[in-house]
């Protein structure tokens, strides 16, 4: 990689920027391909007039690509309807400047998972737009839009319930989630069955040296993009911008895959933003992420029991989303060595269904649906984190003894203010999907930064701004439960005017090992800094 010339994208504006790296990719795609024939699938009898379903025509070009050993195939300017179109190795699909792809509105038009031999990736079982399986060096780029026409399969107006939790637990009881706190932010409810609606919106299976630039995508009716068992792969400068209400409907997701790199992306998803279940070897950095759920997530391994690790996230704002950063261990298999640096993250509490409460960072180990146990996380690394929370902490919670170890937190910046949704939904921690319901949302108090359970934890230079008219139980800066060791230096505490929230120690140590902590201040002169029980 040529990082001279990296380093000099800094010095112009990204919009040049990701147009020099889509030239770029484009330039070396072509080299890869076995032939430079352009295929134009107006040739190929594609009408662009928004109704006439292409699906045959842009595949009999992609087939005709194919059978010659590779290509480029052109998508011109207009808006082309379709269903599910297989790609196949050393081929560029290159949208020109007004060119559309848009989903049929017909789930008939999208193809099963198992017809290209695979299953797994998405919230069905069905394939989206395009889907390739066991192939190579394909990329997408240009200047067009892929639209799964994901409002069409959704009632709108609809609000979906779910069951993964307990309200008997919750501070509320049985006015917890109550829609007469607020229900404009879904999740919606899908029209027809769950595993029947269109799938993912691109898909790659077991694919080597993929390339997507420049492309936006919009209004998925499942996860937009994913990645399973796939290596090599280069996403710049694409934009995502989904429906937030529609559930599932994720950014980018990855499986089982390893060397890939994400820069300069634009991601508005209903649920994760960048998904991350037992990869490794990713690095994302100057991307601006928005979530209904978290913007970035590492975990819930609900496919397997394989290891996460080796993950680089820098210079990343995640805005307006219920999590910021989210680390799950919900199966066997080991999470480790992640580093976050340089983020800004937005939370803030949302109406509905959606899983999290407004976390900047939560880190969880327990057992999740048909587990007994699960695996480790350990050496994860936070640095220069600036976080406004609604509502919420930082969360990191074990259900027992080391499955959490080795975790770093060094200048974070945190401010916790008021939620109009407090009434309906604050105080509580919420760890679905978990075996034990009584740990799926629970009654809890609100730490600025809160552990349960872990080992070998070190915070320094933690600054804690608390919120006008948070209610008491938004009580300490730092409170760690049934730890091991823990070494806290440089923590100033700020209360609001009102001195509601933050009234109780600066430092609550409860039932642990082994402590060191110093230069701990807060400006309340009258406090207690530090207890230890």
């Amino acid at each position: 990689m040529n990082f001279r010339f990296l380093k000099s994208l800094r010095l112009i504006p990204l919009w040049i920027a990701c147009i020099i790296i889509h030239q770029s990719a484009r330039s070396q795609t072509d080299k890869s391909s076995a032939s430079s024939s352009t295929y134009n699938i107006i040739q190929y009898g594609a009408k662009s007039d928004g109704k006439t379903i292409n699906t045959t025509s842009i595949q009999n070009a992609i087939n005709e690509c194919h059978k010659n050993g590779g290509g480029e195939l052109i998508i011109p300017t207009g808006n082309f309807v379709t269903g599910t179109l297989r790609l196949y190795s050393n081929m560029n699909i290159y949208f020109q400047s007004g060119a559309v792809l848009t989903g049929s509105e017909d789930d008939k038009d999208y193809l099963y998972q198992k017809d290209f031999g695979f299953t797994g990736p998405g919230a069905g079982v069905k394939t989206g737009i395009f889907v390739a399986h066991d192939e190579q060096n394909i990329s997408i780029t240009g200047f067009g839009i892929i639209n799964g026409n994901g409002i069409h399969f959704m009632y709108m107006d609809s609000l979906q319930q779910g069951h993964d939790f307990d309200a008997k637990y919750t501070r509320q009881k049985e006015d917890y989630m109550n829609p007469k706190y607020g229900r404009d932010d879904g999740p919606i409810m899908w029209k027809g069955s769950y595993e029947e609606r269109p799938g993912v919106m691109a898909i790659f299976s077991s694919c080597k040296h993929i390339t997507l630039s420049n492309i936006k995508f919009q209004e998925s009716p499942n996860w937009t993009i994913a990645f399973l068992n796939s290596e090599d792969v280069k996403i710049t400068c694409i934009s995502i911008q989904n429906n937030m209400n529609i559930p599932n409907s994720d950014g980018i997701d990855f499986y089982d895959s390893k060397n890939i790199t994400i820069s300069d992306c634009f991601i508005n998803a209903g649920d994760e933003a960048i998904a991350i279940v037992s990869s490794s070897h990713i690095t994302a950095s100057n991307c601006i992420l928005h979530s209904r759920s978290c913007g970035i997530r590492v975990g819930y391994n609900v496919f397997n029991n394989n290891n996460s690790g080796d993950l680089l996230f820098n210079n990343i704002s995640i805005f307006d989303s219920n999590r910021g950063i989210g680390i799950f261990q919900r199966q066997k298999g080991d999470m480790k060595d992640m580093t976050f640096s340089n983020i800004h993250i937005s939370t803030r509490l949302h109406s509905g269904q959606w899983w999290g409460h407004g976390e900047p960072i939560h880190i969880s180990a327990v057992p999740g649906l048909g587990s007994k146990e699960c695996g480790s996380i350990s050496n994860i690394r936070f640095s220069n984190i600036t976080a406004n929370s609604g509502s919420s902490g930082i969360v990191i919670f074990a259900s027992e003894k080391n499955l959490i170890k080795d975790i770093y937190f060094d200048n974070i910046d945190l401010s916790i203010k008021q939620s109009s949704l407090e009434k309906g939904y604050a105080g509580n921690i919420d760890l679905r999907p978990v075996n034990n319901v009584a740990l799926g949302i629970f009654s809890h108090s609100v730490p600025a930064l809160f552990s349960q359970s872990v080992d070998n934890m070190e915070i320094n230079h933690l600054n804690v701004h608390w919120g006008n008219g948070l209610p008491a139980y938004f009580n300490h800066a730092v409170e760690c439960d049934d730890f091991g060791t823990v070494i806290i230096d440089d923590v100033h505490e700020q209360l609001a005017p009102d001195g509601k929230a933050g009234k109780d120690a600066t430092i609550y140590l409860n039932k642990g090992l082994s402590a060191d902590t110093k230069n701990i201040t807060s400006t309340d002169k009258r406090k207690k800094l530090i207890v230890r029980e």
